[in-house]
């Protein structure tokens, strides 16, 4: 490691004086630009500058004195302004404070915040963990929101926690673009992409781009000085600072933790605002958070009323039930919100899971029915399952939703409950196996788990899709899928073959029947691609995937959903 680190050094010095910029793996420069083609530099570089330009990053800037850098607004007074940026970046880095050198601060649109003769300050300065320092630099005007109002404050880190820093990290700056195998490929623009942490070496924070993850992007020539940003107590915190880069090959870049500088910053900005200062909104009742992890369960709502509640969708509830039920209780809700995906500000309908609960077990969150001895419970309980979202980018997403809470035998009772959601999705939804044109997907039986027989039903089966019950074998379902050709992009539909296996032979897949002399076997699937079945499918590989369910006929509490990966080498 300490060669390692003596060439990291390297870096720094060899690039101090150019503007850093955003470096990406060539996975998501296929992904953006459709191909690994430097022709389509522009498109790609156009998707990240529009990400950099979203309001919450209006106080980041460039940084001109000792070359080019990127750095961050952190406040003013009547006649200075304090910009966060990396001590390499200055000149004086020797000592803690330097004076007399002219720096100036502009935001993407050539707007001039701050321009003259600089005081330089420092933190002791010997390597990427200290690579951080404030030009307090007179102030030519304030960064401005679209309204025409100053904008608010940027925050920092004051809490070092290895477990929150090693996430995924917001990177914005200015300068060079390029990619792993390209190389350089773009000048100086504001641009903006989504890193992950991996591991912290002597207290400086490395992050690394891997192909085909949601860590895609890394710092590079320069983005020196830019902060890189996550989440706190929902808002975004600057958590760090780019130090240095590791060449485009390796999509690594090292950043100074801002945490382990935090005190050292407080005497330097009179104005500095901290994890500590975002303020806790005001709710009138509890705050309910759902995220991935967690399984979210509300106090007993009907413990002060007279009679069993229900719950029906309200404020942003796309899909979930608008009136009660009686029954038993059994079963759970699936309905869907919409979310906003924070890395690209787009919304998407996300489905999620809910129950209510009564003295005799949970059931569907409409369920006004109570049981022995009282109706005297009626908790909300709510979880994400990514398997109800196989198609969902992956990324976070928040927003916040609201059951109306109704009483079957208190018409007047008339409350709400608002869920705040903050989930993300680190990866791909795994697979639960792979069709390839050299073998089919063969899956297990169940007999460990159920009684009786199972079918299989998908979206993507031709024709009708609900169980049947025939005991003639020979036969097979038709699945439509969309697969992509890896090299030219162009998504193609090809025909799959789906069959359950009866005992004594194949059948449809959606065939729960069983062979009289074999008796109530449980059926494996098997997903096969046939060439024949394909005649125009033109030479290439193609990738894509899709859902299917496993059911119980006998035992209807049982299901499971399966999705599958299809890869498909075609060579002639």
């Amino acid at each position: 490691m300490l060669k390692f680190h003596k060439t990291v050094a390297l870096f720094i010095y060899l690039f101090s004086a150019n503007v850093y910029s955003i470096g990406i793996n060539d996975s998501k420069y296929i992904e953006l630009g459709g191909s690994l083609d430097s022709v389509l530099v522009n498109n790609v570089s156009a998707k990240l500058h529009s990400q950099a330009n979203k309001p919450k990053y209006n106080h980041v800037g460039l940084v001109l004195g000792r070359g080019y850098c990127s750095g961050t607004w952190l406040g003013s007074d009547q006649q200075y302004s304090y910009i966060l940026t990396a001590a390499h970046c200055l000149q004086g880095y020797e000592n803690n404070q330097h004076q007399g050198q002219y720096v100036s601060f502009k935001l993407y649109d050539g707007t001039v915040i701050s321009s003259g003769q600089s005081t330089n300050y420092f933190n002791q300065y010997t390597g990427c963990s200290s690579d951080i320092a404030v030009a307090k630099i007179p102030k030519v005007s304030d960064p401005l929101d679209s309204n025409g109002d100053v904008i608010k404050q940027p925050y920092i880190d004051n809490h070092f926690n290895k477990d929150l820093l090693l996430d995924s990290i917001e990177l914005t700056g200015f300068g060079i673009f390029g990619s792993r195998s390209l190389g350089q490929l773009d000048w100086l623009n504001k641009r903006n992409g989504t890193g992950q942490l991996r591991f912290v070496y002597k207290d400086c924070l490395i992050n690394r781009a891997i192909e085909n993850t949601p860590a895609w992007a890394f710092a590079s020539p320069g983005d020196s000085g830019s902060a890189i940003w996550q989440q706190r107590n929902g808002a975004d915190v600057a958590v760090g600072i780019s130090s240095w880069w590791f060449g485009w090959q390796y999509g690594y870049s090292g950043h100074a933790p801002i945490a382990l500088n935090s005190q050292w910053l407080k005497s330097i900005v009179p104005m500095l605002k901290t994890v500590d200062d975002i303020p806790t909104k005001i709710n009138e009742g509890p705050v309910f958070v759902l995220t991935e992890k967690n399984i979210l369960e509300t106090e007993p709502l009907e413990k002060d009323l007279r009679g069993s509640i229900y719950y029906v969708k309200g404020s942003n509830i796309v899909n979930g039930p608008s009136r009660y039920i009686w029954r038993y209780p059994h079963k759970t809700t699936l309905f869907s919100t919409h979310l906003i995906h924070q890395q690209t500000n787009t919304t998407h309908l996300v489905w999620l899971q809910g129950q209510r609960k009564t003295h005799c077990g949970w059931g569907k969150i409409n369920n006004s029915a109570w049981c022995y001895p009282a109706p005297n419970l009626g908790q909300l309980k709510l979880q994400f399952n990514q398997k109800d979202n196989p198609a969902l980018p992956i990324g976070r997403y928040s927003g916040d939703f609201t059951f109306e809470v109704k009483s079957l035998y208190n018409r007047n009772y008339n409350e709400s409950v608002t869920i705040n959601a903050d989930i993300a999705i680190a990866e791909t939804l795994p697979f639960d196996g792979t069709v390839t044109v050299e073998a089919p997907f063969i899956g297990k039986r169940y007999e460990s788990s159920i009684h009786g027989t199972v079918y299989y039903l998908s979206p993507n089966k031709k024709g009708i899709n609900r169980p049947r019950w025939s005991r003639y074998a020979g036969t097979y379902s038709q699945l439509a899928v969309e697969v992509k050709n890896t090299q030219t992009g162009v998504t193609q539909t090809v025909t799959l073959r789906g069959e359950r296996y009866l005992g004594c032979g194949w059948s449809i897949m959606n065939n729960a029947a069983y062979c009289r002399k074999i008796g109530p076997v449980y059926g494996e699937l098997r997903v096969s691609f046939i060439a024949e079945d394909n005649p125009n499918l033109e030479i290439g590989e193609y990738k894509g995937s899709f859902p299917i369910t496993a059911k119980g006929l006998h035992n209807r509490q049982f299901k499971q959903d399966l999705r599958l990966n299809v890869y498909l080498n075609i060579t002639e």
